[in-house]
């Protein structure tokens, strides 16, 4: 019985106090579905400004492709509103090379679980 309640006051808390702060990787993974989005949103923009062509001519070049090689948190600022302020570290390698970048943004609990991130921080 005792740790019932142990199990519900601690599943109360969690609830009333967010997840908590997000871990690297799942600072990591938020990262990488947001910048899949954005170059999904950018095909998709191109399919519709210059159709078939354009989009072939992207694949052709390989500029839709990236994979993140490295990533690495830093410090994280609980928000009033209850989001993460995170800076991070990130280095993606694309068909031009290499690609490096350090920032700040914002990491909030996502509706089906784990972090989403936004850049607007």
């Amino acid at each position: 019985m005792g740790a019932a309640v142990i199990a519900i006051v601690v599943w109360v808390t969690a609830v009333l106090n967010g997840i908590g702060e997000p871990s690297e990787d799942a600072m990591r993974r938020a990262v990488t579905t947001t910048l899949s989005n954005q170059v999904r949103a950018v095909v998709d923009f191109v399919a519709e400004t210059e159709g078939t062509v354009g989009v072939d001519r992207i694949r052709r070049a390989g500029t839709a492709l990236f994979e993140v090689r490295g990533f690495r948190k830093q410090d994280c600022a609980r928000r009033p509103d209850g989001d993460y302020d995170c800076g991070f570290s990130v280095e993606l390698g694309t068909v031009a090379g290499p690609l490096q970048h350090s920032g700040r943004g914002r990491f909030r609990a996502g509706p089906r679980g784990g972090f989403v991130f936004s850049d607007a921080a």
